[in-house]
């Protein structure tokens, strides 16, 4: 009987092997987004959208090579499109095959800018953050590394479009 009750003492410890990601989406210039989708990608999801995002970009470089070297700041807009682009099929990948699991990992942040992902598992995650400021999208990336219980807070720093 020890031995069964030490069993399951262990698996339940062992199932709150899980953490919680919080953060606040802050627009250039210091002001609180109103309203950003936030999402955590698990490990598949990064390498997918690692991949979207440097197969458009390569797309793009091909399509409009011309253009690119007359006037290099354009590739700037086109950087922007392929992130934007890549976010929004990794959102429709995960929708797909998560179904209604996805919310755990798709949110949208509160009025005050803040969101908050809880229950997730261990493990390494690339959270994606969208907003748009003057009819602009703004995406962020980080890296985090959810390794414990006490939450995690990500600093978004600059945005990467």
């Amino acid at each position: 009987m020890l031995v069964i009750g030490l069993s399951v003492l262990l698996g339940l410890a062992q199932v709150s092997q899980t953490g919680t990601v919080i953060g606040l989406v802050k627009l250039p210039g210091g002001k609180p987004s109103p309203v950003a989708r936030v999402v955590l990608l698990p490990p598949k999801y990064t390498e997918l959208w690692n991949r979207q995002v440097q197969q458009r970009l390569d797309n793009y470089w091909e399509t409009f090579k011309p253009e690119f070297t007359h006037n290099k700041e354009h590739f700037a807009d086109f950087y922007k499109l392929a992130h934007a682009e890549s976010l929004r099929f990794v959102i429709t990948a995960m929708r797909r095959d998560l179904g209604d699991a996805a919310t755990k990992y798709i949110k949208d942040t509160a009025s005050t800018g803040e969101f908050q992902f809880g229950g997730i598992p261990f493990g390494a995650y690339q959270l994606l953050v969208q907003a748009t400021a003057g009819g602009e999208d703004i995406i962020w990336s980080r890296t985090v590394d959810v390794q414990t219980n006490i939450p995690i807070f990500v600093d978004l720093g600059r945005p990467v479009s």
